[in-house]
């Protein structure tokens, strides 16, 4: 994306107005300089030919006094006062106008000036809004008009005040269509913008939530089995020496966690990287698997009960997100607790799925919600997600208590 530099742009514009304003003061000039040679010239027979017509033929079968320093310096406040048409619009109109008014007032011979009045009238339509724009206008006008009554003879008053009327009409009405499309313009391009920002913001948005599921992801998946992991290891390293088939034991429950938390690693990193033949790698989290867990969980030392009724169909969102919260709050009574028995109970309560963590240890540390989007706070995002309701706090009789409720209706959306 290419950057506008303003100050380049307000110097070009300077510039187009400067050379305006010196390029009318020196035709202005140059038309009252060959004045002279036509003055008080007859018409050639036949009319002006083709070369006379910009300068000369205002002049023919007209009698005028020579040009004083008078008209040269009337035309150049009238005409150089256009440098500063955007800056100061309504100052140059006025000034413009006065110049241009006392010009024709005192009879001077007859140059286009009239051009800067009405340049200034159509720089205010371009600056300024209509409410302001009409009766500067009319000023422009009345002062045009005004200064007619002295120039011209009652005979050509009406046409003339036809001509001014409609010469400042149509440089006021052409200003304020420019301001229009201007603004039009404008307003495009800002809703362009705003848009292009919008899209910048929701990619920014989806990539920052992509991040934070995959990171809740990769935790529920590595925190679970590396703690069974971690305890199964110095359970083994206690007991290999007096009770070699303990040690055993632990060895396998640390190959066979070990082995479902990379086939679960595998199934998400092939998800990411668009591997479809790897995500049937390991089955996704369900309430089928989470008697998966409590043995785990029991093989690290502590007891657990699971209590499912007759849950019915529970849609596959709810059945992952039930498996996640399960796993987490297990993995927090491994770690955290320092428990010897942890129940878990899921029941459905008409159209939500109810998940129910309880252990008799000394409760969740500070660790477990100090993370955004992991442990109980990763728990947390999730279920409000779904459109339902968390709770983690100490047990009435002690220990820990994790429930949260899941929408089984309308919380995938």
């Amino acid at each position: 994306m290419t950057s506008t530099n303003p100050t380049s742009g307000i110097r070009r514009e300077t510039l187009q107005d400067i050379a305006i304003a010196v390029g009318l003061t020196a035709f202005g000039w140059f038309q009252l300089a060959l004045l002279p040679v036509f003055i008080g010239r007859p018409a050639p027979p036949g009319g002006p030919g083709p070369g006379d017509i910009v300068v000369v033929a205002p002049f023919f079968s007209m009698e005028f006094a020579p040009p004083t320093w008078i008209a040269y310096a009337l035309v150049a406040v009238a005409s150089l006062s256009l440098a500063w048409r955007r800056r100061f619009p309504v100052t140059v109109l006025l000034v413009a106008s006065l110049a241009s008014g006392i010009y024709d007032a005192t009879r001077q011979p007859p140059v286009l000036i009239t051009l800067a009045p009405l340049l200034a009238v159509y720089t205010v339509g371009t600056l300024l809004e209509r409410k302001k724009l009409i009766p500067l206008t009319g000023l422009a006008i009345m002062v045009a008009l005004a200064t007619s009554l002295v120039a011209e003879p009652p005979s050509r008053m009406a046409a003339e005040a036809v001509r001014v009327m409609s010469l400042y009409a149509f440089a006021a009405a052409l200003g304020d269509a420019t301001r229009n499309r201007r603004a039009y313009v404008a307003e495009v391009e800002h809703r362009a913008l705003e848009a292009e920002r919008t899209r910048e913001t929701e990619a920014a948005k989806r990539v920052e939530e992509e991040r934070l599921r995959i990171a809740r992801e990769l935790h529920d998946v590595t925190a679970h089995s590396l703690s069974i992991i971690a305890v199964q290891a110095g359970a083994a390293q206690q007991v290999v020496e007096r009770d070699p088939a303990a040690a055993k034991r632990a060895l396998e429950t640390i190959r066979t966690t070990s082995k479902a938390s990379l086939d679960e690693l595998r199934a998400i990193l092939g998800v990411l990287r668009g591997n479809d033949d790897a995500a049937p790698l390991a089955p996704a989290g369900s309430i089928a698997r989470i008697a998966e867990l409590a043995a785990a969980v029991e093989d690290a030392g502590v007891a657990v009960e699971v209590h499912a009724g007759d849950l019915g169909e529970v849609p596959a969102y709810a059945e992952v997100s039930a498996y996640r919260i399960v796993q987490e709050a297990l993995t927090n009574v491994v770690r955290h607790a320092q428990a010897r028995r942890a129940v878990v109970t899921l029941r459905r309560e008409d159209d939500s799925l109810a998940i129910e963590v309880t252990d008799d240890g000394t409760g969740a540390s500070a660790e477990t919600t100090a993370v955004p989007g992991h442990g109980i706070a990763g728990m947390r995002e999730r279920v409000v997600a779904l459109g339902g309701e968390f709770s983690a706090g100490p047990a009435g009789g002690g220990g820990f208590r994790v429930a949260a409720t899941i929408p089984l209706s309308g919380g995938a959306a």
